[in-house]
């Protein structure tokens, strides 16, 4: 294929995952407090905006009113028994009055003057495909008005509010009433660049190469920096493996090899301690709670990644096996023999410094713990419904998503997994896009902060010629800036 071509439809890839994914997510959600209202025409419940404050126990609440007045926006007083409320499931199977049964898609839960939910009727409709519920289509029907009578083993696992809380005044809640939450959020997480800096010296350290602590530090804060403007989390690794080999004359691929070994510690520990904490909600969760099979899910997924990993590494250390296995076939008819063999030989010398390796692992562990009580500390200012420990399973996951290079900063890839992991707590998608935004805006600030070292020290994203030149293990004649 045509370079050129390969890189506008890898672009228009990324950026139509990025705004594909943040668009579905900003069609449903609003700035302002909105409740569910029955659609004259179509009879499905539609949002509309509050037009006063009001809470989930009032009897009537004044909203902004498309239906009044054909064409246009009027200000009505809608009573409670007039409402809809989400519910925590998307489709349910119902008996007809002949018996026979058909799953149906449920678009939400009648209000009525009870306090118990599992008295309030449903309103369902012919399951939508997925394009469908991306465009708001249908398939023409009306939808009916069911007695969870008709639904076997009916139960309420998860309430969700009558008033689905807008961006704004959430926003606005968390700068007035926890302020403190906000601070501790951003504050915590500076600690993750001193540890990271730290590991990948230790293992630029067991390939000998020879990089002070402190120039670690800077070009570790470098990468960080340009990580904000390229795709995905892994676009600042392009830049400290160039400039990491730009220190050494004689072990350029060890230099690499370093970066990408730095960023699977990092990944792996990530899944070990997501699938650690899921496994543990697993098991003392209750088993009807619809989170527990989430955790389940998570905890499976992570074992499988790291059992494919270990598989991975027994394979490649054990000649045999790799020879019996194909890979040996395999990596001999890679392109550039040369890096590959030296890659293998880097491989080689982290087998002999196992210890450094397990080292890296474990310290990582405080690094994402504290990307989660970062987390944590911005739900609680966001009036989030989930329980503490439930963040050690749900943002492990996300921004182990978000570290996908395939959209920039993860946009649309974090909030469809945000979504997915912490609606069966009650979260609303209003309030799932503000714990990813609240995590990649802290990331970001702090990222930010290397643009001082770009700046001193004159560094700038490699070309493709510059890159091209790290083939060869051979001394630079142009040795890079050295900042102060």
């Amino acid at each position: 294929m045509n370079p050129k071509a390969k890189k506008v439809i890898k672009f228009v890839l990324r950026w139509g995952i990025a705004v594909a994914g943040i668009g579905w997510v900003i069609s449903n959600i609003s700035l302002y407090n909105r409740v569910l209202i029955a659609n004259p025409t179509t009879l499905r419940p539609t949002p509309v905006r509050l037009a006063a404050e009001a809470r989930d126990e009032d009897t009537n609440f004044l909203v902004h009113h498309p239906f009044v007045l054909p064409g246009q926006i009027s200000e009505s007083q809608v009573a409670r028994t007039e409402l809809f409320v989400k519910s925590d499931r998307d489709q349910t199977k119902i008996r007809d009055d002949n018996g026979a049964e058909r799953i149906v898609e449920v678009l939400g839960l009648k209000v009525i003057n009870d306090p118990d939910r599992t008295h309030w009727p449903l309103l369902v409709a012919k399951p939508r495909t997925f394009w469908m519920k991306y465009t708001g289509g249908d398939w023409g029907d009306r939808p009916e008005l069911i007695s969870p009578s008709r639904v076997a083993d009916y139960a309420i696992r998860v309430e969700y509010p009558i008033i689905d809380t807008g961006v704004g005044p959430m926003t606005y809640q968390a700068f007035n009433n926890h302020p403190f939450y906000l601070i501790l959020a951003i504050l915590v997480f500076p600690v993750t660049f001193i540890i990271t800096s730290f590991r990948w010296h230790m293992l630029l350290k067991a390939l000998q190469i020879r990089m002070s602590l402190s120039r670690t530090f800077v070009i570790n804060m470098v990468g960080a920096f340009y990580n904000t403007f390229l795709p995905g989390s892994t676009g600042g690794d392009v830049l400290k493996a160039y400039y990491a080999a730009k220190q050494t004359t004689m072990h350029r691929t060890r230099a690499v090899m370093s970066v990408i070994i730095d960023r699977i510690i990092g990944l792996l520990a990530l899944v070990i301690m997501g699938g650690t904490a899921a496994t543990f909600q697993y098991f003392t969760s209750h088993q009807d709670d619809p989170a527990t099979k989430k955790c389940g899910q998570v905890a499976l997924g992570s074992a499988a990644i790291i059992g494919v990993t270990i598989l991975g590494l027994v394979l490649l250390y054990n000649r045999t096996l790799r020879r019996i296995s194909g890979l040996d076939w395999v990596l001999n008819r890679l392109p550039m023999q040369a890096q590959v063999q030296k890659a293998l030989d880097t491989m080689e010398i982290y087998r002999q410094h196992w210890l450094a390796v397990v080292f890296a692992i474990l310290m990582t562990l405080p690094v994402h713990g504290a990307v989660v009580v970062s987390a944590t500390f911005a739900g609680l200012a966001f009036g989030l419904p989930i329980s503490p420990a439930y963040y050690w399973v749900a943002v492990p996951v996300i921004v182990l998503s978000g570290s996908i290079p395939i959209s920039p900063q993860g946009a649309g890839v974090m909030e469809f997994f945000a979504i997915l992991l912490t609606r069966s707590h009650g979260v609303t998608i209003s309030q799932a896009f503000a714990l990813t935004m609240s995590i990649r805006v802290v990331q970001i600030l702090w990222n930010l902060t290397g643009g001082i070292f770009v700046l001193k020290g004159g560094f700038h994203a490699p070309t493709k010629a510059e890159q091209h030149e790290l083939a060869d293990d051979v001394p630079d004649r142009n040795p890079p800036p050295q900042p102060a």
